[in-house]
């Protein structure tokens, strides 16, 4: 085996550790959101209908047993290459269903979504934080796509649409800088240490 090859098997080994305890904390995050949302819920919870706050409740119930899901396979160190896939993809679909259920596009919970996109970036995985981007994207066109069809009271301003676009998209790109800068980060404390002895 060649050096290369045993710095990209080692990179590989360092990598998938990060990305378990990435899941691991970003699973923490993610019910400590959920709460803390929940809690503002049950605050609101005069000013909202009967029907908003039991499907605002079946989600969050659905997002917490999520969550206990991926508790119960990363303590069985079960932890497949796509889990992290699969629960940001249960994140994104969870939360566009409460954007839908919400005031849509012009809801204050869309910063909802550069939170699933920071907990894509703690699993230090350059395609996962693609993916999240991407679903982020389209998640959030299906909200807007939606209050316009709708004809709702609460559809955002085109430009409102556009910035919040481009704010998904220049947030994504720079997560994906910074973990890309953490190899050469990596591999330059490596190569010094070496130097230094």
């Amino acid at each position: 085996m060649t050096n290369t090859q045993n710095a990209d098997r080692q990179w590989f080994i360092a990598g998938r550790w990060q990305e378990f305890e990435g899941e691991s904390r970003a699973n923490l995050l993610r019910v400590t959101a959920i709460a803390l949302f929940y809690v503002i819920e049950l605050i609101n919870r005069a000013q909202v209908t009967q029907v908003f706050h039991t499907a605002v409740t079946a989600l969050a119930a659905a997002w917490l047993l999520t969550s206990w899901a991926v508790y119960l396979c990363l303590q069985r160190r079960v932890f497949p290459g796509a889990m992290k896939f699969l629960s940001t993809g249960v994140d994104l679909l969870l939360f566009t269903c409460l954007m839908l259920l919400a005031d849509g596009p012009r809801s204050p919970l869309l910063v909802g979504y550069f939170f699933i996109l920071t907990l894509a970036a703690l699993r230090f995985s350059v395609p996962l934080l693609r993916f999240t981007t991407a679903g982020a994207l389209l998640s959030y066109l299906a909200v807007a796509g939606q209050a316009a069809w709708m004809r709702k009271p609460m559809m955002a301003s085109t430009n409102s649409i556009l910035i919040t676009l481009l704010a998904l998209i220049l947030c994504g790109t720079t997560l994906g800088q910074i973990l890309r800068r953490v190899r050469d980060f990596a591999e330059d404390y490596a190569r010094r240490l070496t130097e230094g002895q």
